[in-house]
Parts: C-alpha cells; sequence; structure tokens
C-alpha cells in the first residue's frame, strides 16, 4: 500500500477553510482504476498556529512514501518549509507540488531543493501517472509536468466520496466549471483555458443535496464569471434552488453581463454576488486587458440593487497608470454605488500572469516572494501605496465591519463630504488617541460606538445649525446597526430613539437634512429583535409626539 499524504494550509478559519484542491487530486487516486485499493490518502491541515516542524512531524509520523504540497500564494513558504524538514527526515520520499503557485512558477518551485516534481494544471489525472510511474520504479525526478486537462464527467467529488466531511466545515466550496473567457493580465486565468468546461448537472445536484443534508450553511461557487453562460448559470441556479433552499451561494460575476433575466434568477435564491470593479478609471483598466463603461457598469450594478440582491465590489490599488488621487476617485465612485461591502486589495503581481511578464516594461517594483505586493508604480510611489493601504484598512472597519452601508452615503451627504475624505478623516480618528488605535474593537457594537464618536466630531466640525441632522444621523446610525446585528448576529439591541425606527430606515436615508427638519417626531423606546421574517421592532414605550 503506497501512503500519500497532502500538506495544505488554509488562508484562515472558518467556513472557506475546506482543502478542496487536494482533496479533489485524493479523491481522484482514490478512483483511479489502476490505484483502487492500493493507495491510502491522508489530509494533514495545518493548524492555524502550528508551525511547519510541527506540520511535518504529523506528516513523518504517518510514514509517507509521497507527500503532495497544494501550494497557494497564503501558504507557499509554510508548506515548503515543512517539506524540506520532511525530506531531511525521511530522503526517499516523493514530494509533489501543485496549485497556483506552481503552476504561475514550477522552476522557482523545483528550486527550492525540497520538491521533486511540480505539477502544472489540472492535478488529478497527472497524479495519478505519478503515482503509478513511483509505484513502478520509473519515477524521474527535478521534472515540471505540464497536466493534461481531465474530462470533468469522469472525476469523482470529494463531498460524495467520504473524502471531505460536508458538516465539518459549515461552509463549502462548490466547483460548477473550470476556464474563463477572459483574460486580466493581473490573474492567474489570464494563462488558463479559455473554454469553459462544465461539471454535469447531475454531479452538481447531488453535491448540494449532500451539502445540504450534513447541514451546510454556506456555499462558495469557485467559478470565476458564474453568468459567462446565461444557460448554464440558469440551470445552476434551479439547482439551487430546488435542492439548497436553506443555504446562502456566494458568486462571483461579471457586472456588464447582468441583464434583468439572471437578476431574476439570484433574486430566487439566497446569494451574496461579489463584482471585481478594480478600479473606475477605463484608462487604468485597459492597462491590464480590462474594458470599462462606468455608465453601464452602474446601470447593471443597479439591477442588483433594485432587486435588493447583497452585492460586493472589488478595488485594487496600485494598478498601473493609477494614482493615490485616481485611487480615492474610485473609492468615490464605488461607495456611491452603495455596495453591501467593499473589498480593497493591494496588488499583486502574481507569477505566471500576464502581468507579470510586462511588469519590468510597465516600471512595476514588487516584492518577488509570496504574495508579491506592488512596491512602487510610476505615479503611485511607495509613500502613497502606503496611504493606500492605511486608507484600504480604514474602509474595512469602518464600512465593512462596521455594516455602514445603510447610512454612509446619507451621512457623507450630510456633511458635504466626499465618501473618501470620510474615510480618511475616519482613519485620522482611530490614530489619534481615541483608545482603538492600538487593537481594532471586536464586534459590531464596539466599532459602532467608535462610528457614534467619530460622526459626532465631524457634525461638531460642520457648526451648530446640524445639530438636528446630527441628532437624525445619529439615529440612523443606531437603528441600522441594531437592524444589521438582529439579521447577522441574532442579538437583540434595545434603542432609545427621537423617531419611529421603520421611519428612519425607510426616509431618512432619502435626505437627512429634510427627515429631521419635517418628519414628525415618534420619542420613544424600541426592541430590535430577529424573527421569521427577518429583523422587527416593537415599541416598549412612547413618548408625546412633539
Amino acid at each position: 500500500m503506497t501512503r500519500i499524504v497532502f500538506l495544505t494550509a488554509a488562508s484562515g478559519e472558518g467556513t472557506r477553510s475546506a482543502p478542496f484542491g487536494a482533496a479533489r487530486v485524493a479523491s481522484a487516486l482514490k478512483a483511479d482504476h489502476g490505484l483502487a485499493g492500493r493507495v491510502q490518502c491522508d489530509i494533514l491541515e495545518a493548524f492555524p498556529a502550528e508551525s511547519a516542524s510541527a506540520l511535518a512531524a504529523r506528516a513523518l509520523s504517518l510514514e509517507p512514501d509521497i507527500v503532495g504540497l497544494s501550494l497557494y500564494v497564503w501558504n507557499r513558504a509554510r508548506l515548503l518549509e515543512a517539506a524540506r524538514a520532511i525530506k531531511a527526515a525521511r530522503p526517499a520520499t516523493l514530494v509533489v507540488a501543485g496549485g497556483p503557485e506552481v503552476s504561475g512558477d514550477p522552476d522557482s518551485i523545483l528550486r527550492s531543493g525540497c520538491v521533486d516534481l511540480a505539477v502544472c494544471g489540472e492535478g488529478e489525472a497527472a497524479m495519478a501517472s505519478i503515482v503509478l510511474e513511483f509505484m513502478e520504479g520509473r519515477t524521474n525526478n527535478g521534472r515540471v509536468i505540464r497536466a493534461a486537462a481531465p474530462d470533468l464527467a469522469a472525476l469523482p467529488s470529494p463531498w460524495l466520496d467520504g473524502t471531505l466531511d460536508p458538516g465539518h466545515y459549515g461552509g463549502a466550496p462548490l466547483e460548477l466549471a473550470r476556464g474563463c473567457p477572459f483574460r486580466c493580465a493581473f490573474c492567474f486565468e489570464s494563462r488558463g483555458s479559455r473554454e469553459l468546461r462544465r461539471f454535469p448537472p447531475e454531479r452538481t445536484a447531488a453535491e448540494i443535496s449532500a451539502l445540504a443534508a450534513a447541514g451546510v450553511d454556506e456555499v462558495f461557487v469557485l467559478d470565476p464569471t458564474f453568468n459567462a453562460d446565461r444557460k448554464a448559470m440558469a440551470r445552476a441556479v434551479a439547482l439551487m434552488r430546488e435542492r439548497g433552499p436553506s443555504m446562502r451561494f456566494y458568486l462571483e460575476l461579471r457586472a456588464e453581463l447582468l441583464d434583468r433575466e439572471q437578476v431574476g434568477l439570484l433574486s430566487s435564491i439566497d446569494c451574496t454576488v461579489q463584482v471585481g470593479l478594480q478600479s473606475a478609471d477605463p484608462a487604468v483598466l485597459a492597462l491590464v486587458d480590462r474594458r470599462m463603461d462606468p455608465a453601464l457598469f452602474a446601470r447593471k450594478i443597479g439591477l442588483l440593487d433594485e432587486a435588493g440582491i447583497t452585492y460586493g465590489l472589488d478595488l485594487i490599488y496600485g494598478l498601473p497608470g493609477d494614482c493615490y488621487d485616481g485611487f480615492m476617485r474610485s473609492v468615490d465612485w464605488a461607495l456611491g454605488l452603495g455596495p453591501n461591502h467593499l473589498d480593497v486589495f493591494r496588488l499583486a503581481v502574481l507569477p505566471g500572469t500576464a502581468l507579470a511578464e510586462r511588469a519590468g516594461g510597465l516600471g512595476l517594483e514588487h516584492d518577488p516572494d509570496a504574495p508579491y505586493p506592488v512596491r512602487s508604480v510610476p505615479g503611485f510611489p511607495s509613500v502613497d501605496l502606503d496611504r493606500a493601504e492605511r486608507m484600504a484598512e480604514a474602509l474595512d472597519l469602518l464600512y465593512n465591519k462596521g455594516r455602514a452601508v445603510m447610512w454612509f452615503r446619507p451621512v457623507a451627504k450630510a456633511l458635504g463630504e466626499r465618501p473618501s475624505a470620510l474615510v480618511e478623516a475616519w482613519a485620522a480618528f482611530m490614530g489619534a488617541g481615541t483608545g482603538a488605535d492600538a487593537v481594532p474593537p471586536a464586534g459590531h457594537a464596539a466599532i459602532e460606538g467608535l462610528q457614534l464618536a467619530f460622526l459626532a466630531t465631524r457634525f461638531k466640525a460642520a457648526g451648530g445649525k446640524r445639530a438636528p441632522v446630527a441628532e437624525a444621523a445619529d439615529a440612523l446610525v443606531r437603528t441600522s446597526g441594531a437592524w444589521t446585528r438582529a439579521l447577522a448576529d441574532g442579538e437583540r439591541t434595545e434603542l432609545e430613539l427621537p423617531w419611529h425606527p421603520e421611519a428612519l430606515l425607510d426616509y431618512a436615508p432619502a435626505g437627512l437634512k429634510r427627515f429631521a427638519t419635517e418628519f414628525p417626531r415618534e420619542a420613544g423606546s424600541w426592541s430590535c429583535a430577529p424573527g421569521p421574517e427577518g429583523p422587527s421592532f416593537t415599541a416598549r414605550k412612547r413618548k408625546p409626539r412633539a
């Protein structure tokens, strides 16, 4: 019996930590006709704080014949260090590396000195061939293996064959297709296949059923563009609706492809969608092989907003052709669309991408080691990249973790401030001895307390004439915070408000100044609690109307 041990390390804890790539390969090995009954596969998941040496020791205790490394940006250094310790203790062990890091730069992986074979591309069939060669004593080490694309219909599912326990992680990745029709220069997919190859819908149906039966709450669809094929999207949504009615699906979409039919499909399931904006400047995007019509993009995002679909946007700072002021304009434009969350990242110049090949000509200076962050760009020097990084961290706390989508735009408008300027002011506030600059607060209620203190300083600086508007802003922030905690955390919140909470949520966002001066007050105490139809407000006691 040949013992194969896969080493994995997730990017973090939680519902997205399942070792799906390694499990795919392990499932294929166990099902291979030439290997069935002849291999034993184990997947070792690194503990969050586990050292590479401790992970290696766990692997060595299993006396592996072959060690497989599932290498990603976030775990490359850690797993290679573990492999080095394994080779030192057990030199005859064959170490095979695969994953995006290997596909992007296989030669550097081999140069690490602890990897015998580097597999580029989809590893299921390639690994089966490697194991057979090993069993027959025909292994030729030091090679880069360019894997042929396997028949997806023939691949077993790790969710169905027992390789992964669907109930263990609380969330599950789901792979519907491979390939991407787009060629964004900064993405690994820029060198992959343009052809979209799909797993059989019967397999997808069985996987969703198994995940639902195991009580999985969240499913992360791995397709880089879920709506690239409208017919396939319709079939997939029908299966999600039928087989997983109680699950939430996380999907990545291309905004320009959206239409009312697709939005109608999305409205029929519980889903959160992520859309890659990257920059609001078409000239910047053109340098990384993306096209964008701002008016069209905004109209398409508006369809999601009208349908009440939860959606987020991605921005990248440090793109060629961009600068700090241009990045701030992108932040303003993105926040103006009202996303539920805005994820902001520093550009990573990933090995094997088209951007990595052009980096010299574009003047990009970046770290040669994972995670490959850009350090300087013409027009966007390192000092400005660091400013953008602080801005991104502040925005994440204020807007994303602070759940500010319901109040951010009306408050910024009432203050007469650009969204990006308000975020910059928040960053300064958090670093100015507020007591929150050392360690970010834990829990939304703690963040809300800081938001309220921050906004009080902004309205005070704006002048006494805005006191009624400041009062309305304070009430809107507290009401929306209570509503989101009831929805997301199942928490009950007691509120003292000068207006009815439903009036605050329904009418105040249209204009805080007018609401504060014209809308009838209804002061009282309310309780906001989760319910079967969503969060609800219950009056505890009322005060006479003013």
